[in-house]
């Protein structure tokens, strides 16, 4: 049995012909559309996360808002107040556009409409509607 030497130089080339750089950039595109749906899929966690946040300081916001305005000597301008006050309070500077209604009877009923602060930018976002009722107070 007889080892005859080997050269490294054949060796390497027909490797080096077997494998294209095609496989590698195939590789990078995949990686990159797997990076952007990534970003995609976190950016709309993201977004239903200020949803939520939104929601809870606007249904905060009318739950006060609707214990003051159903109170024994409560009206709804001062329903209304406590509600953007709340609001203002809780949310900052992104609840700028908030329209809160309030209608009087034996159920008083406060409701907040607003646009949720967007993630990737402020105008971008989803519009949040909650109702509170309470019975008024004799």
């Amino acid at each position: 049995m007889s080892a005859e030497p080997r050269s490294s130089t054949t060796d390497r080339g027909a490797f080096d012909r077997g494998a294209a750089d095609r496989g590698a950039v195939d590789i990078s595109i995949e990686m990159l559309f797997g990076l952007l749906a990534v970003i995609l899929v976190l950016l709309l966690m993201f977004e239903a996360v200020a949803y939520w946040h939104a929601r809870n300081v606007f249904d905060d916001a009318a739950a006060e808002g609707v214990r003051i305005a159903a109170a024994f000597d409560g009206t709804c301008d001062d329903g209304i107040a406590t509600t953007l006050a709340a609001i203002a309070r809780h949310a900052g500077s992104w609840a700028e556009g908030v329209d809160v209604g309030c209608s009087d009877g034996p159920m008083v009923t406060v409701t907040v409409r607003g646009v949720t602060p967007g993630v990737v930018g402020g105008p971008i976002g989803f519009t949040a509607t909650v109702s509170e009722s309470a019975p008024r107070e004799r």
